[in-house]
């Protein structure tokens, strides 16, 4: 696995903030999970209008990441479940794997991806 690191990104910037705030919620920010959440969904709205739509494969992504982040919601998995999210968005920011990703395109609907999409 390669480290890559876009600066020149927004999406980039998008998963490193996030991460961030992951973070300072672990070491006991609370307020660190509703902006994650926060973030989560301005994510949404940009990539539907980037991308043209919430069928787009990046879109859904975000979706799928944003109905995880919600369960944080719920007190009794938020810690442990926001270390997953920990783990899995440091991957995304620093070596472009998603794990989300690879279980969208094995979604039905999303068959027909080119075999490169990703986060």
């Amino acid at each position: 696995m390669e480290l890559t690191v876009n600066i020149k990104e927004v999406e980039w910037w998008f998963w490193v903030i996030t991460l961030f705030f992951i973070l300072c919620a672990l070491l006991g920010w609370t307020p660190g999970y509703y902006i994650v959440m926060a973030l989560s969904g301005a994510q949404i709205l940009y990539f539907t209008q980037r991308e043209g739509g919430v069928k787009a494969f990046p879109t859904q992504v975000r979706i799928a990441y944003f109905i995880v982040t919600l369960l944080g919601l719920w007190a009794a998995v938020r810690f442990p479940l926001y270390i997953f999210l920990f783990i899995g968005t440091l991957m995304v920011a620093f070596t472009g794997r998603c794990v989300l990703a690879l279980a969208l395109k094995k979604m039905p609907w999303n068959r027909k991806l080119v075999p490169g999409a990703s986060c």
